[in-house]
């Protein structure tokens, strides 16, 4: 086992027990979990066992292992990146009809708005699941 794979696998745990503890801090859903898991187990799988993925490359036309572990991570970048902009846009969308329905009733707040912290149950379906 090389070096490389050592610091590969020593991240990828690092970040499933990250994650871990983000579920259990109910900082993400749990599909937002398994997607994570899953992408944590992927990487933590191609370290230790990269001769099974050696059958893959031929009929791919890749050359080397490390080029379609690369190929397959800018994919998984473009989807993870693609869905943010989808969510921040919506996020933004919101905010500016709260803020044009405050505006045209005239209620503006005196003084500013200290964030409160976000409880469990103020996330769309949250409350019940664990």
């Amino acid at each position: 086992m090389t070096g490389i794979q050592l610091v590969t696998i020593a991240v990828a745990l690092l970040m499933l027990f990250i994650t871990y503890t983000a579920l259990r801090r109910h900082e993400l859903r749990t599909y937002e979990y398994a997607i994570w898991t899953l992408i944590w187990l992927g990487l933590l799988f191609v370290s230790v066992f990269p001769d099974l993925l050696r059958g893959i490359i031929g009929p791919l036309h890749v050359i080397r292992l490390l080029d379609l572990v690369t190929i397959v991570g800018l994919l998984v970048i473009g989807i993870l990146v693609f869905s943010l902009n989808r969510v921040l846009r919506r996020l933004e969308d919101r905010v500016a009809t709260i803020v044009r329905r405050l505006a045209l009733d005239g209620r503006v707040p005196r003084e500013p708005v200290e964030p409160r912290p976000v409880d469990r149950e103020d996330r769309p379906g949250g409350g019940t699941s664990a």
